[in-house]
C-alpha cells in the first residue's frame, strides 16, 4: 500500500486526533498551562530545566519526535508556524519560540526560583540578553544533523551507534516525502505542510553540505573561547579555590547559563568537545557544566529521559501503521530513542 493511501485511510484519526486535541485545549482550565515538547529535543531541555528550576505546576505533553507527531494535523494546528518542540499553552495564550517561552514563565507570579531574564535596564540583564543573541545564531539543529551525514567532521565521534546514524540520514529524505503527502490529504493545512516541506528541502540542502557544515561548527570556536573567558574575568583558575556555584553573569542562575549547559551537552553526544573544547583549555567552562550538571532542576530533566522510553514503546506500537509506510521501522524508531536515552543518561 502507497504512503498517499495509507494517509487516506488514516485521514479520519488524524482527524478525530485533532478534534480531540482542541476539546482538551478548550475545556482545559484557563490557569492549566500545558507544554509541548520532548525530552531530548535541544530546545524542549533548555525549556525544561527553566520549568524545573522556578517550579512551576505544568501540564507534560509529549510530543515525539522519533514517531512524527510533530507533523500530525493537530500538532501542525496548534504550531503552525513554529520549530517542532516546545509549545507552551496558557489559556489563549500560545507560545512556540523556547526563549520567549522562558520569559514568560519568568513573569508568572505562582513560581518561585532565579529570575532567568534580569530586566533589560540591568547590567546583567543586557549582557544575558546579548548572550541569547550570540546562542540564537548557533544552528544546533544543522551542527547535529551535519555530524551525523558527515562522521568525519566529530573529531570524538557521534555517540549515536552507526546503524542509527545511517537511518537518520536515509529518513530525511522520507520526511520531505511525508510532508508533501499530508498537504494534500489536509487542504486546510496545505500552505503550511508545504512551508515545512520548502523549509526541510532547504536545511536537506545545507546540512549533506559538508564544507558549509564544517563552517558551522568551526564558529563555534570562538563562541566558546569567549565564554571560557568571561568565567576567567569573574572566577579564579585556581582549582583549589573554585566556587560551589558559577554562573555567567551576576549572582544567580540565569538562562544564559541553561543554554550553555544545553549547548556543551549537544556537543558531548556529537563528539565534538575534544575539538572545541578540552578541558585543558577551558577549565571553567567545563566546571560550569559540572556544577550545573549537578542542580536538581538538571536531575529532574534526567528522569523525563528515563521514563521516555516506556512512552515510546506504546507510541512505537500506535505510530507502527503510518512509519512503516513511511519506510520507518517502528522497531528501529525505538533502538534509536534507546541509544540516544542510554547516552543522554550518561552525559
Amino acid at each position: 500500500m502507497s504512503t498517499e493511501s495509507t494517509l487516506a485511510k488514516e485521514s479520519d484519526m488524524h482527524t478525530d486526533a485533532a478534534a480531540a486535541g482542541e476539546r482538551a485545549k478548550t475545556v482545559a482550565p484557563p490557569d492549566e498551562i500545558i507544554i509541548y515538547y520532548f525530552p531530548t529535543s535541544y530546545s524542549s531541555q533548555k525549556v525544561l530545566i527553566s520549568v524545573f528550576e522556578k517550579n512551576l505546576k505544568f501540564k507534560p505533553s509529549i510530543v515525539s519526535l522519533f514517531h512524527g507527531q510533530h507533523m500530525e494535523p493537530w500538532y501542525v494546528r496548534l504550531n503552525p508556524h513554529g520549530a517542532h518542540v516546545p509549545v507552551l499553552v496558557h489559556g489563549d495564550r500560545v507560545i512556540s519560540h523556547p526563549d520567549r517561552i522562558i520569559e514568560y514563565i519568568d513573569t508568572l507570579h505562582d513560581t518561585s526560583g532565579p529570575q532567568l531574564v534580569p530586566p533589560i535596564s540591568d547590567l546583567v540583564g543586557q549582557q544575558v540578553s546579548k548572550f541569547q543573541e550570540s546562542l540564537e545564531k548557533i544552528p544546533v539543529d544543522v551542527i547535529s544533523y551535519g555530524v551525523i551525514f558527515h562522521p568525519q567532521l566529530s573529531e570524538g565521534g557521534c555517540q549515536l551507534p552507526v546503524a542509527i546514524q545511517r537511518s537518520m540520514r536515509e529518513n530525511f529524505a522520507n520526511r520531505l516525502r511525508y510532508l508533501i503527502t499530508l498537504s494534500t490529504v489536509y487542504p486546510d493545512l496545505r500552505d503550511c505542510y508545504l512551508a515545512k516541506s520548502q523549509t526541510a528541502a532547504e536545511k536537506y540542502d545545507l546540512i549533506t553540505d559538508q564544507e558549509r557544515v564544517k563552517g558551522h561548527i568551526e564558529q563555534l570556536g570562538s563562541f566558546l573561547n569567549n565564554v571560557e573567558c568571561e568565567l576567567r574575568q569573574k572566577y579564579s583558575l585556581d582549582a583549589s579555590t573554585m566556587p560551589e556555584a558559577m554562573y555567567l553573569f551576576g549572582e544567580n542562575l540565569t538562562v544564559a547559563d541553561i543554554g550553555l549547559y544545553v549547548l556543551i551537552t549537544r556537543l558531548q553526544l556529537l563528539g565534538l568537545l575534544p575539538l572545541f573544547v578540552p578541558s585543558s583549555c577551558f577549565p571553567l567552562v567545563h566546571c560550569h557544566y559540572t556544577l550545573l550538571a549537578a542542580r536538581p532542576s538538571v536531575a529532574r530533566l534526567t528522569q523525563e529521559v528515563s521514563r521516555l522510553r516506556y512512552t515510546l514503546i506504546l507510541e512505537d506500537i500506535k505510530a507502527s501503521g503510518t512509519y512503516v509506510a513511511l519506510g520507518l521501522g517502528a522497531g528501529l524508531v525505538l533502538v534509536a530513542a534507546y541509544y540516544l536515552i542510554r547516552r543522554l543518561k550518561t552525559l
